[in-house]
């Protein structure tokens, strides 16, 4: 037999067994180009095009949506609000997070019912959160300043979503709150994970409870980590609902990020060339962030010696 019709017979033996598999598959691969790389190429025409309402019609403009929002004045600040967002909200759910995974890691009593109060704020959806905690921090009626007046705190009343100084911090604490418990239970997973053997064979050695965490748990849990931290990252980097419902990107602009931005251009101002523009810079960064994160799984993965198995 030739090696073309050795080849033949292969693919024949390949087809017979993989193609069911195939035909089965084919549809949920259909929708998923439907949903996803059909509006991804989409926002890549637009971004290079000018857009014409209301049949949206086109006309390739080359760059210029894309010169014209790095030229922005204003583009600087939305990085810095943007970066500043990114940050202090994956930095805020990493405390909380880990911290209550912690607690709840230990072997006390009552741990079962810590649990579920732990994770019901992350039952509710966004959407509630954000108008819960808005209710919580009006300057006039809100539970947290009225508190603040009842124990003679009166100088500590603040206006926490109308003063440009605060309410970014604001938004980030009530964004963490919603969100803290999915980074708990991921590192609440990999701590069970570790055998207690190894906690028991250090302590025997006098190890004390930092050596114990330092040495046993952080490396233990370190691809949970990873995981986590790139799933709040790009979580944190595509955030809009949270920021729209409490202050609308308000005041002056003091809580505007990319996804927010995005939204005022395109379905306020109806520029949808220059939302496609900065759509397509806020999916580089993310593509950033996983690429970072790919290449340091693989610069942390143990490399085998040729002829090891």
């Amino acid at each position: 037999m030739s090696a073309s019709e050795t080849r033949a017979r292969r693919r024949r033996i390949a087809m017979r067994k993989w193609g069911p598999g195939y035909v089965l598959v084919a549809p949920a691969t259909v929708l998923i180009i439907l949903m996803m790389v059909y509006p991804l190429i989409q926002t890549l025409i637009f971004s290079v095009s000018e857009v014409r309402l209301p049949d949206l019609r086109t006309r390739f403009v080359g760059f210029e949506n894309f010169v014209a929002t790095l030229t922005d004045p204003d583009f600087v600040h939305l990085i810095q609000r943007t970066v500043f967002w990114v940050v202090g909200t994956v930095a805020l759910q990493f405390v909380l997070g880990f911290g209550a995974a912690l607690v709840l890691n230990a072997k006390v009593r009552g741990t079962v019912w810590m649990r579920i109060l732990v994770v019901l704020p992350w039952t509710i959806p966004s959407v509630v959160a954000a108008n819960l905690w808005r209710w919580i921090l009006q300057s006039d009626v809100g539970i947290v300043n009225q508190m603040l007046r009842e124990f003679g705190l009166s100088g500590l009343a603040l206006n926490w979503l109308g003063d440009t100084h605060l309410t970014m911090a604001s938004v980030v604490v009530a964004y963490c709150w919603a969100g803290y418990p999915f980074i708990m239970l991921l590192m609440l997973a990999g701590m069970q994970g570790i055998p207690e053997e190894i906690y028991e064979a250090a302590r025997v050695d006098g190890a004390n409870w930092w050596q114990l965490f330092r040495f046993i748990t952080i490396p233990s849990i370190r691809g949970v980590l990873a995981v986590a931290l790139i799933l709040e990252t790009v979580g944190a980097i595509n955030s809009f609902d949270t920021i729209m419902v409490m202050t609308g990107g308000g005041p002056a602009n003091a809580t505007l990020v990319f996804g927010i931005d995005i939204y005022r251009t395109g379905f306020s101002n109806f520029n949808f060339g220059g939302a496609s523009a900065l759509s397509v810079l806020l999916f580089a960064a993310a593509l950033i962030v996983f690429l970072l994160y790919a290449a340091s799984s693989r610069a942390g993965r143990p490399q085998t010696k040729q002829g090891e198995r």
